[in-house]
């Protein structure tokens, strides 16, 4: 169960003035058997087992075997930097029996992991502290990188990294604020803008040929359509020849080159890519009879995994 706040009041002639919550600890740091206390920064006591916090932490370990001061209580308390929520954040994040709830943010993740991680050095965390972040790395990439370079995790780092591939990472709204970003090298948040260029080159080339393709038996490529005007050639692997695409196919291929240009792990399925071009082939006696359905395929099934295949190649150039 969270803990949760007590609020007191006290009353006055004119008006009853309310008294800053009081922060009372839950199960299990109000154990009255346990053997050390924890005093927070605004004065709350959490009840801890010192075999359970010296097994996780070397810091605490070495604290707990400092001699206490003549007549101090049997119980010894330790009196921490962090305020009584913070506190109990940490606390719940490590300790066995302990639930964490609400989920953090990761803002409250982050300052989670610098104290258990970095303060108090508890090495045996970090695969619970991945779980936690990796959760993060769909919905705020570049947050995650950034989080995993404090930490040096290569892995949570490449997967954000890769994850950013589906965002404008030169573009960000005037708005949009990542903390996690102030607390890493500028040299990182550089590698990874350098990783994202080269991922947008390699997508962007791979749409300029098509000689990866192994067939040309397209609408595009097939229409005799006079009315029809191929525009543009493209090299197909299958035949070694040069074939020419009509024009709707080709706005398709630009549409998609812009957008992968700014974000490279965009879907290239995405109809709002196809519009310009549908708009072309229906004009086409013989294009918009299987048209649309080689589009869509050609899209979701063979240019996708063209794009995959090349950024899988791209490797993220890290210093850890």
């Amino acid at each position: 169960m969270a803990s949760q706040p007590r609020t007191s009041t006290v009353s006055s002639k004119s008006s009853k003035a309310t008294l800053k919550p009081h922060f009372i600890p839950q199960s299990p740091f109000d154990d009255t058997d346990a053997d050390a206390i924890l005093t927070s920064s605004d004065g709350v006591d959490f009840r801890v087992y010192r075999v359970i916090l010296s097994l996780l932490s070397p810091i605490f370990k070495d604290l707990f075997r400092l001699p206490q001061p003549p007549g101090s209580p049997q119980v010894p308390s330790i009196h921490m930097a962090e305020n009584a929520v913070t506190l109990d954040r940490v606390l719940r994040f490590c300790y066995p029996g302990a639930e964490l709830n609400p989920q953090p943010t990761l803002d409250q993740l982050r300052q989670i992991l610098e104290i258990c991680l970095l303060k108090y050095d508890m090495q045996s965390m970090i695969p619970t502290a991945k779980k936690y972040v990796t959760a993060f790395a769909t919905t705020n990439p570049i947050a995650v990188f950034a989080i995993a370079c404090c930490h040096e995790w290569k892995d949570i780092a490449s997967v954000s990294a890769r994850n950013s591939l589906q965002l404008p990472i030169r573009s960000f709204d005037s708005r949009t604020v990542i903390k996690e970003l102030e607390f890493i090298p500028a040299s990182h948040y550089d590698r990874l803008l350098r990783y994202h260029a080269t991922c947008s080159a390699v997508c962007v080339a791979a749409t300029q040929t098509l000689e990866w393709l192994d067939s040309t038996q397209q609408t595009w490529f097939t229409c005799r359509n006079p009315k029809c005007i191929p525009t543009q050639s493209f090299r197909c692997i299958a035949d070694r020849e040069v074939c020419y695409a009509r024009n709707w196919f080709v706005s398709y291929m630009k549409e998609v080159r812009k957008t992968l240009k700014v974000r490279p792990a965009a879907r290239v399925d995405d109809p709002a890519l196809m519009v310009d071009a549908l708009i072309g082939m229906v004009k086409c006696s013989t294009c918009r009879g299987d048209g649309f359905e080689e589009l869509q395929w050609f899209a979701t099934i063979s240019l996708a995994s063209r794009i995959a295949t090349v950024l899988e190649k791209v490797k993220l150039d890290l210093p850890f």
